[in-house]
């Protein structure tokens, strides 16, 4: 993700010195609204706040009534920063620019709250929640996460739909060297707002129609503001509920337009293909009446991401990425659930430029394990 070297012909010269007078101003106003190509940065950091002092307003005096769960567990990942085999091996070497990297892989430490107040309006049932997660790596500290949605559902016995907000303050991706501003190596992260809405709509018995559109800001920090951009998803899928099993099917196309484009244009567009079979719940022990229930899933995906750039990192490129998950859900009691999951992540590059399929390629291995507590 390095910014492509310029000639230094008297223009490149220019701007350049711009981009680091730039990036001293973002570093000079941090903490205050940032204007970027027409786009505004305003309340990012302060309408979450708001958010969760008016919903715990709102919700003070109901909280008695209200669904609240706690979910405590782990995730081990085998790849954390998602290297590719050369980089790996880089990092075996000691490499300076993987300097950053305590380990390759690393343990996940995560806790989520979740909280709920469902209430009926003549026909209609509403129910307003809200999530917050925390997670903390072990070995690299840097990689944590704090993250809140907000949503709002509407329910018939037909229809439900469903309004999203989620802020994602801090998502640390890796260190790479800013070969056009300090030349040294800088964390690579950013924060994103997501805005969301669904539509589920039943028109047979055991049969869904689901739609659902994304808008989601993607706001990089003072050292790579040139790869700030914005993405819109649109999705159609259909969910079948068979005597046994269900089955998720779903198709997205995303369109990612990066607003700098200078010195590399990361815009795509992507085809996303979806689909997951889950098992019903079973008794684990069918002699029981009072057995826990268990229910195994697997789910599959393919996108392909066509880069749109004209420069030479990314001109003709095309992204491959794979992803398989299985999972095994446990209902032990009414109160208490136990979640175990793998999941695998594949990504594949065809691209002529030589850096881009020796650097961007990897695979990732995750394990991850949640114990979910119903108060």
């Amino acid at each position: 993700m390095q910014a492509l070297k310029r000639t230094t012909e008297p223009k490149d010269k220019i701007e350049a010195d711009m981009k680091k007078e730039d990036r001293e101003k973002a570093k000079a106003t941090k903490g205050r609204p940032v204007y970027r190509n027409g786009k505004v940065r305003f309340l990012r950091n302060v309408l979450p706040i708001i958010m969760l002092m008016l919903f715990g307003l709102m919700s003070l005096p109901l909280f008695a009534q209200m669904d609240v769960s706690v979910s405590i567990g782990a995730n081990y990942s085998d790849n954390v920063f998602r290297l590719s085999d050369y980089d790996l091996q880089r990092f075996e070497d000691r490499h300076p620019n993987l300097e950053y990297a305590r380990t390759t892989d690393d343990l996940s430490i995560k806790t989520k709250v979740d909280m709920a107040y469902a209430f009926r309006y003549k026909w209609y049932k509403i129910e307003p929640s809200i999530t917050a997660s925390f997670s903390q790596n072990v070995s690299n500290t840097e990689k944590w996460r704090k993250d809140v949605l907000a949503r709002l559902a509407v329910v018939r016995y037909y229809w439900d739909a469903k309004l999203l907000y989620g802020y994602y303050p801090n998502i640390y991706v890796r260190d790479y060297v800013d070969t056009d501003g300090s030349g040294k190596l800088e964390q690579f992260s950013y924060e994103r707002n997501l805005y969301r809405a669904d539509l589920n709509v039943r028109p047979l018995k055991k049969t869904t129609l689901k739609a659902n559109f994304r808008y989601e800001e993607l706001f990089y920090n003072s050292y790579w503001t040139e790869y700030d951009g914005d993405a819109k998803t649109m999705g159609l899928g259909l969910r079948q509920n068979f005597p046994v099993f269900v089955l998720d099917a779903m198709y997205e196309y995303r369109i990612f337009d990066n607003w700098d484009k200078y010195p590399e244009d990361s815009s795509y567009e992507s085809n996303i293909y979806s689909g997951t079979l889950r098992l019903k719940d079973s008794p684990l022990n069918s002699s029981k009446k009072d057995s826990p229930q268990w229910s195994p899933s697997l789910s599959l995906s393919f996108e392909e991401r066509f880069y749109g750039g004209t420069d030479p990192k990314n001109a003709h490129r095309v992204d491959k990425i794979y992803t398989t998950r299985a999972g095994l859900r446990f209902k032990i009691s009414k109160q208490l659930n136990f979640t175990l999951d793998y999941s695998h992540y594949l990504r594949n590059i065809d691209s002529p430029n030589a850096s881009v399929r020796r650097l961007k390629p990897y695979s990732e291995n995750q394990i991850e394990a949640m114990i979910k507590y119903n108060l």
